[in-house]
């Protein structure tokens, strides 16, 4: 995933900060913005704490394991802690009380709101979360293309498919492509340029051959077998790794 500037940190701060200033510029109830952005600093801890709670330990070690009905009892507690939590900030903090009024902080309705507006936020990170690690799976999972390369051969262009070849050979200015269908096309091009033309499973063996290490039957030190009793001798100076 890309983040802003490249940093993880300073993406996540800058979220917050927008957060904050947005949310405090909704929330005002005509008691003035000072008010509002006071409220917001208050609660946003714990809305940060519940948030990554939610995306860093109940996503990954609850959810992503499929363990559904957990992750709701979980989910469910979280809110409940974070709304009483919310409800002392508010208590203290906010409406600056200096009892300790059991029934203000506990009130059911308050309570409740509080459980979902935190919700509110807590989804929409987990979502931004999940969205992230299914690009990032997508990604990982994405087949690669079997992109075709062009040779030139009797003045014609032939589109070859990677897959379907199983090995070169060099003489010259010629190169041979020997394909799994039986076909032989002999392009003008120098062996080193066919290479660099061609994915990296192809690997150069001898200084005339190039084999498709993923169309190799078997090999040892001195020569890998493409096809049954067809062996290419591996060079010297050359070597077969898969």
């Amino acid at each position: 995933m890309n983040y802003l500037f490249g940093s993880r940190i300073l993406t996540h701060i800058l979220f917050w900060i927008g957060y904050f200033l947005l949310f405090g510029f909704i929330w005002e109830k005509g008691d003035g913005y000072a008010s509002s952005y006071f409220l917001e600093f208050v609660l946003m801890p714990i809305r940060i704490g519940v948030s990554y709670v939610a995306m860093y330990w109940l996503l990954p070690q609850v959810l992503l394991k499929k363990q559904f009905v957990k992750f709701l009892v979980l989910f469910l507690v979280l809110l409940f802690v974070g709304a009483i939590l919310q409800r002392f900030f508010i208590h203290f903090f906010y409406e600056q009380r200096i009892d300790f009024d059991w029934t203000l902080i506990l009130d059911v309705s308050d309570v409740l709101r509080a459980m979902i507006l935190i919700n509110s936020t807590a989804l929409f990170l987990l979502a931004l979360k999940i969205l992230k690690l299914y690009f990032e799976e997508r990604a990982i999972n994405q087949p690669i293309h079997d992109s075709a390369i062009e040779v030139k051969a009797d003045k014609r262009f032939y589109r070859l498919a990677p897959s379907d070849i199983m090995y070169l050979e060099g003489l010259g200015n010629y190169v041979t492509y020997y394909l799994k269908d039986g076909r032989k096309i002999i392009g003008y091009t120098s062996l080193k340029k066919a290479n660099d033309e061609l994915p990296d499973h192809f690997i150069r063996i001898h200084k005339s051959f190039i084999v498709n290490a993923q169309a190799v039957i078997s090999y040892d030190k001195t020569s890998v077998e493409v096809e049954k009793d067809k062996f290419l001798p591996i060079g010297n100076s050359y070597e077969f790794e898969v």
